[in-house]
């Protein structure tokens, strides 16, 4: 297993129970999506995972890594790319730098090595070379996820976490981010692990899935099993709220 996560809780202030005794393993190359509503505790097991929260109890173990593991070793194991890439991505540097900057942090790279090595990651994610140059304003909300893509696997992670990466896409580019995720998993052996409210990205990229709800795990197990034959009461209705090939939105109605 790249991941074991056992019986983690969370607990804020004002004693608010965000996590309260998840456990879910990632193998090696796998995909694992979390799923569930807003609040439902998904983000903050992804955080704790990459490091940026704490957990009240719980144990995780990514690899073979030391708990005592710094910064450094752990960024080469787990990379974390985020819903807004314009928010993480530095607004005054350039995709090459932005990429150089990974590099230079975990390799030891020459001048020619690293331009070489940039250009592979471009490739990965399907952008062309003429972007290197390019500040995040002068690149689409797509293209910046990509760049926030090539980043996170610049230092060759075993595990990829991904929250919410493609939310915030148009349809069209949601698909084509999707499809560089399964080509990337197939061309670097990364895993994934997956935050995400949406069923139809649970589909295309994942293997298995777990869904939660008020911090509990309520349903686990293969996507097509638990997306296809639903047992729990909340996953039958997150199931059934996705809209149905040819759907439209009743005359009158109102978006939120």
């Amino acid at each position: 297993m790249i991941l074991e996560v056992n019986d983690l809780r969370k607990v804020f202030h004002r004693d608010e129970v965000a996590v309260d005794g998840v456990s879910f393993a990632v193998p090696v190359g796998g995909s694992l999506a979390i799923v569930g509503e807003s609040g439902s505790g998904k983000t903050t097991c992804a955080r704790i995972v990459a490091g940026l929260e704490h957990a009240t109890s719980g144990t995780i173990q990514l690899g073979d890594l030391s708990p005592k593991s710094g910064r450094k070793e752990k960024a080469r194991v787990v990379q974390m790319v985020f819903q807004d890439p314009y928010q993480s991505l530095d607004r005054r540097q350039t995709v090459s730098s932005c990429l150089g900057e990974i590099l230079d942090f975990h390799s030891d790279l020459d001048k020619s090595q690293r331009a070489e090595k940039i250009k592979d990651l471009l490739d990965l994610v399907g952008l062309d070379q003429r972007y290197a140059t390019a500040l995040p304003k002068q690149l689409s909300g797509g293209q910046r996820q990509r760049v926030a893509i090539a980043r996170a696997l610049a230092p060759l992670p075993r595990l990829l976490i991904l929250d919410e990466a493609v939310a915030a896409l148009d349809v069209s580019i949601q698909a084509q981010i999707l499809n560089l995720l399964v080509d990337a998993r197939a061309a670097t052996g990364v895993g994934y692990l997956f935050i995400t409210h949406d069923l139809s990205v649970v589909r295309h990229v994942c293997d298995d899935v777990i869904v939660m709800r008020r911090g509990q795990v309520v349903e686990r197990g293969p996507v097509e099993k638990v997306l296809g034959d639903p047992t729990h009461d909340y996953t039958k209705k997150l199931v059934g709220s996705i809209p149905r090939p040819g759907w439209v939105p009743a005359r009158g109605s109102t978006r939120d």
